[in-house]
């Protein structure tokens, strides 16, 4: 039985799996018009391929996975649909980019599940010694400020200052308040997750500080929304 026909409407509903995807698309992903063809192609690179292939199961239908290079440790997944890259379009995606892109319309309540396919494209969830760290990357500084933005006005966790380093952009979010951003994301709205990085979100949970953080760490809406993950 080959494969089923490809859901040329996937990026036209919201749902928790639309929104994870274009997440990662956002960070991860290109869409172009081949010269010589005229196919309208989207893409999404990852040096992982099992979970490339948990994306295209999501997508479903017909999609061309391989290496960009023999060399490469880079995977690349392509969808060939005018009617999927229209609809991209529609939701500011644009070709090259990475400098320009700015962020998104996204439903509230699905919210968690584009932020987590953004970190899952380009974002990391490391330690500084003992203190968990998850920082997001882009080459658009509007795009994470405003993304830094959006997840404060649903969780109280207060938006990262926008950095440089060399020609990425980058916000930080560290100890307590990386540790509430981890439990909005992985634990109340659970969904599609690189299994990688949901592991490292797991040690951030069971993670406690060695001392009381100061009163300005966390804010009154924190205190509220992530009682659980406080005491």
């Amino acid at each position: 039985m080959g494969r089923p026909a490809r859901n040329v409407d996937f990026f036209r509903v919201w749902t928790p799996e639309m929104a994870y995807v274009l997440g990662y698309w956002w960070s991860d992903g290109h869409m172009r018009i081949k010269n010589d063809t005229g196919a309208h192609l989207i893409e999404i690179a990852s040096n992982d391929y099992d979970h490339l292939v948990v994306i295209a199961q999501a997508i479903s239908g017909n999609y061309s996975l391989r290496k960009v290079a023999v060399t490469s440790n880079t995977y690349l997944i392509s969808f060939c649909s005018k009617e999927m890259y229209q609809d991209v379009l529609a939701h500011g995606g644009t070709p090259r980019k990475s400098r320009t892109i700015d962020f998104p319309y996204v439903p509230d309540e699905l919210l968690a599940h584009f932020v987590r396919g953004v970190i899952d494209g380009d974002g990391t969830l490391t330690w500084n010694g003992d203190r968990p760290i998850l920082q997001i990357y882009s080459g658009s500084p509007k795009m994470i400020e405003h993304l830094g933005l959006s997840v404060e006005r649903m969780t109280g966790i207060p938006a990262p200052s926008v950095s440089l380093n060399r020609d990425n952009y980058y916000i930080k979010w560290s100890t307590v308040r990386a540790k509430c951003l981890v439990a909005w994301l992985y634990k109340q709205n659970v969904g599609l997750a690189m299994p990688r990085k949901l592991a490292v979100a797991e040690l951030f949970l069971q993670w406690q500080p060695r001392r009381k953080p100061n009163s300005d760490t966390i804010t009154d809406e924190m205190r509220l929304m992530f009682l659980d993950y406080l005491s």
